[in-house]
Formats: structure tokens, C-alpha cells, sequence
């Protein structure tokens, strides 16, 4: 009787330690793929604010005779990237998706430059969409 009893109790005991064994396992698991993700979230948001300082640079360096810039298109590895132009100008023929009409000189030619950084790998769905008026 003693044998059998002993027997149940080790059985027991092998079953909760296999299932603390898993759950260990499990939060192990987690741990590793909210450490990949919070990496992952962080490179987008630097990717992001480089991109916008890129179209930034992009407008001063720009020559307006030969037209507005409407869209950017960048890769970093493991981003895309698409940075587009919106402007605010007293020249504006008509309203569109990339001009709006202004009556004040002070702020003509002001633009605001949308990112948008999506992550490449679909593991890691990562989308930052960042907003930014730059005034001439």
C-alpha cells in the first residue's frame, strides 16, 4: 500500500514540475520576442526622425523653378520608408493633394512632411507615421 502511495506522489510531482517547467519555458519566450519587438520599435522611431531630417534637408536643398518635391521613397534595411510633401503657398493654382491656397506672405511656401516607416519583416508589424511643419 505504502509502495502505491509513493508511487501516486511521484507521478504528482513529475506532472507539476513538467508544468512549472513549461510555464518558465513560456514567460522565457515572451521575454525574448517583447525584447526583439521593443528593438524593433526603437530602429523605426530613429529611422523616422532621420527620414524626416532627409526630407527636411531634401527641401532646403531644393530648386523650386523646376517644380515642387511631392514624394520620397526610401529603404533602410529592414524599412521602407515614404516621406510626402504637402505646401502651403500663396502661388497655389487650385487646391490638390499636395498644395493648399494661403493669403499670408509670412508663411508662404511653408510644408508639411508626413513619414511614414513601415517594417519589412512580418513577424514584427512596426507602422510610425510622423508629422512635421518646416517653414522656410
Amino acid at each position: 500500500m505504502k509502495k502505491s502511495f509513493s508511487l501516486l506522489y511521484t507521478i504528482i510531482f513529475l506532472i507539476i514540475m513538467a508544468v512549472v517547467g513549461m510555464m518558465i519555458m513560456q514567460f522565457s519566450a515572451s521575454s525574448t520576442k517583447h525584447t526583439g519587438r521593443s528593438f524593433m520599435d526603437t530602429r523605426a522611431e530613429l529611422v523616422a526622425r532621420s527620414a524626416t531630417e532627409y526630407a527636411i534637408m531634401a527641401l532646403q536643398g531644393h530648386n523650386y523653378n523646376s517644380g515642387k518635391i511631392n514624394q520620397i521613397n526610401l529603404t533602410y534595411p529592414g524599412f521602407n520608408v515614404k516621406i510626402k510633401f504637402h505646401y502651403f503657398s500663396t502661388d497655389c493654382t487650385s487646391t490638390t493633394a499636395t498644395c493648399s491656397k494661403i493669403d499670408t506672405k509670412e508663411t508662404n511656401m511653408s510644408a508639411l512632411i508626413y513619414v511614414i516607416v513601415t517594417s519589412k519583416n512580418p513577424e514584427f508589424h512596426i507602422r510610425k507615421v510622423y508629422t512635421t511643419l518646416q517653414n522656410p
